[in-house]
């Protein structure tokens, strides 16, 4: 099947490199030091300060870039940010 755009990644748990915080908002998504764009925000679990942080109203993704909703400082630790994938579409069940 043809995408428009990246095809979507099914089940694919992957946890972005270390960022160190710095007086900013923006920051650049890398795995093994490779640039990756998760599908959404609501495909991104990220906790700051010890936190998760909510999607949309906490933070955003453009493309392999994650924008918090407020510029950090050098003293916010991001803990982690882990991209999950797109759920796998098993369609309907047939009967038996």
């Amino acid at each position: 099947m043809a995408y428009i755009g990246s095809q979507p990644t099914v089940g694919n748990f992957q946890a972005c490199d270390a960022i160190s915080a710095t007086a900013t908002d923006t920051f650049n998504l890398t795995v093994g030091n490779v640039a990756i764009s998760p599908q959404s925000a609501q495909h991104c679990l990220v906790s700051l300060n010890g936190v998760l942080q909510a999607p949309i109203s906490s933070y955003t993704i453009s493309g392999s870039t994650i924008v918090f909703a407020a510029a950090l400082t050098t003293d916010d630790s991001i803990d982690f940010i882990t991209i999950l994938g797109d759920t796998l579409d098993l369609g309907v069940p047939s009967d038996g």
